[in-house]
Formats: C-alpha cells, sequence, structure tokens
C-alpha cells in the first residue's frame, strides 16, 4: 500500500504545528544537513524508524555552464547518495535541465544512476515546472533504471502554462510505468503549492491513470498546516 509522507525543510522543527509522519522526505539543504558524523548522526538518531527518503540540493542537473560548477553539482550528488545510504534513506529526488540530454550527459548520469543503486539508493527524475512533457519522455527514455517522482504542481505548471506540448493524459500513459514517487500539491494559476483541492488540475484523473501499485510513496509539500490536513484527507479517502 502506498506510504502517505511529508517534505520538509527543517529536520528538527518543532513548534506547535508540526507535523509527524511515519514516511519522511528530507531536503538536504536543510542547515542542519551537512556531510559528516557530526551532522548526520543526530539525523540518524532523531529518524529512526521512519521511511526515508531525500530531495537533492542540485538545482537542475547539467544546466550550469562553468565546467566547475557543473563538476561540483555531480560531486554533491554523489556524496548526497553517500549520505542516504547512511541515513537509510530509500530514494534521492533529481532535477535536470529542460533539454534533451546529449550523449556525454546520459552516461554521466547513468554513471550517478550506478553508484546510488550499488549504494542501496533509487535516483528518480522530478519534473522541473512548466516542463516540455516531450522533452521529459526523451530523457526519460535514455535509461532502463531510472524511474520518476510526477510532481502534481509542476504538472498543473505545465499544463497551465501549455509547456507541457501534449495531451495530459497521452503524457501520463507513457510514463506510467515509471511512475513510483509523487508529490502532492497544487498551483492555482498563480501560487505553488497550494493544497490539491485548490488548484487547478484535477488530481483524482491524473493518479487515476497511474499504476497506483507501482506508487512506494505520495510526498505531502505542503507547510501551510490547513492545506497540508486537507490534502491529508483527500490522499487518505483516494488510497483507501
Amino acid at each position: 500500500m502506498v506510504e502517505l509522507g511529508f517534505k520538509t525543510w527543517n529536520i528538527f522543527y518543532s513548534g506547535k504545528d508540526k507535523i509527524d509522519l511515519p514516511t519522511l522526505e528530507i531536503a538536504s539543504k536543510d542547515p542542519d544537513f551537512g556531510f559528516r558524523r557530526k551532522s548526520l548522526e543526530p539525523i540518524k538518531n532523531y529518524l529512526k524508524g521512519k521511511s526515508l527518503s531525500m530531495h537533492t540540493q542540485t538545482k537542475r542537473l547539467f544546466t550550469e555552464k562553468s565546467k566547475v560548477l557543473r563538476e561540483l553539482e555531480i560531486k554533491t550528488l554523489s556524496a548526497e547518495i553517500l549520505a542516504c545510504s547512511y541515513l537509510g534513506c530509500t530514494e534521492l529526488i533529481v532535477h535536470l535541465t529542460q533539454r534533451k540530454l546529449p550523449p556525454d550527459e546520459v552516461k554521466q548520469l547513468r554513471t550517478l544512476i550506478k553508484f546510488a543503486k550499488k549504494n542501496k539508493v533509487q535516483l528518480l527524475y522530478e519534473p522541473n515546472g512548466d516542463f516540455n512533457g516531450q522533452t521529459f519522455l526523451y530523457n526519460v527514455g535514455r535509461f532502463r533504471d531510472l524511474n520518476v517522482n510526477l510532481d502534481l504542481c509542476h504538472l498543473a505548471m505545465a499544463v497551465e502554462h501549455k509547456t507541457l506540448n501534449m495531451d495530459l493524459f497521452d503524457f501520463l500513459s507513457q510514463i506510467r510505468d515509471k511512475v513510483v514517487y509523487v508529490h502532492a500539491s497544487g498551483y492555482d494559476g498563480k501560487t505553488e503549492h497550494v493544497g490539491l483541492s485548490k488548484g487547478t488540475l484535477d488530481w483524482k484523473a491524473v493518479l487515476s491513470k497511474l499504476d497506483m501499485k507501482k506508487v512506494k510513496k505520495i510526498i505531502i509539500e505542503l507547510h501551510n498546516l490547513k492545506h497540508f490536513n486537507e490534502t491529508k484527507k483527500q490522499l487518505e479517502l483516494f488510497t483507501k
């Protein structure tokens, strides 16, 4: 059965509106996160027993033109894979450039996917906001073992702004077998990451087109507690 979880930018947040679920996605740009034992050990102990994943702090892989900064992104992602392995995060979410990947970048990403798999971490490809559906499908098609995190907010943006450049349900039918993870939030035409019911996308129709037996986690990407609770209740009813 699919796990419902929450994305956090503050691992140790303890305010009155604290959200506590057994499934959690960590943002590696969290100030408490770091690539050393002193930072990772408290996180590992604090989140012991939870089902964990992570979102990379790299922006859009292969977008940076500087050779040095591009190499820095690759090294950062490699370090995040090792941190995931240490913490027990089973998935690491990544974004790629908006354009089609040339052969050299495909080769680099294949090396990263292989490295992640060796460390028992699955890299997942998330579409950017206002992404082009044909480009996304082209890039996914270059990799036999690269699965997808379908971000409902980003999908809504691509539909609303007409950058998807193809029929929504045709797009969904072509990625259906690749989607194993979902980011849940809405886009209302102006604001990103609102509650699902506030958004323009028919999210139930979208999820109904996926193979929900393959979707392991749905991560709620909201920090308005009212929107979060409403969205969580709707997803619980949908996945029951």
